[in-house]
């Protein structure tokens, strides 16, 4: 064994005592005790009631932007299902299993636009964001939680966004605070 081997050992083995220590000395009286977690929380919960209205406000939106994606994928899952069932039947036609499998792929397409949209959008900095593609794919509706609004250039950047995305020129944009 060479110095500098002997050396990287020594170093890894001081820095795992340390680690151990530190561990051993968080465990005994640091984060484990329970009292302090029942401070933390009660803090936290007179904190919640001086400022309720506004969190039962941030929750609501949280929770239209929660279910309506929840109630999109629900559709989606059940139309995915139906046109891999007729496709996959044997009692149906190669005509309608061209259609159904035209239709899945059309439907599973739609569905990556909307995603890689909202995740583009959500990279822009917004807190949330929900898009919704129509049947024909000509039109976008989309949903951006944003505080403060929107500006023209903050909706352009938008357009632009589904423009790069799913190569869509009629865009609706509604704000939620």
């Amino acid at each position: 064994m060479t110095k500098k081997q002997l050396g990287i050992i020594c170093t890894l083995l001081a820095l795992i005592v340390c680690t151990a220590l530190l561990a051993a000395k968080l465990n005994n009286g640091g984060l484990n005790d329970p009292s302090d977690l029942s401070a933390v929380l009660s803090t936290e919960d007179q904190k919640n009631n001086v400022e309720g209205t506004v969190d039962t406000e941030t929750i609501s939106q949280q929770d239209f932007f929660y279910e309506s994606r929840s109630e999109r994928e629900q559709k989606d899952a059940t139309t995915i299902q139906s046109l891999k069932a007729i496709a996959d039947n044997q009692n149906t036609t190669a005509e309608q299993k061209a259609s159904a499998t035209d239709q899945l792929q059309k439907s599973t397409l739609k569905q990556d636009k909307q995603k890689t949209i909202e995740l583009n959008i959500k990279n822009k900095g917004y807190v949330d964001a929900l898009c919704e593609i129509s049947e024909d794919q000509k039109r976008a509706s989309i949903i951006v939680k944003a505080e403060a609004g929107l500006s023209e250039k903050d909706g352009a950047v938008i357009q632009e966004i589904i423009q790069d995305a799913a190569n869509i020129k009629d865009v609706t944009i509604e704000v939620k605070k």
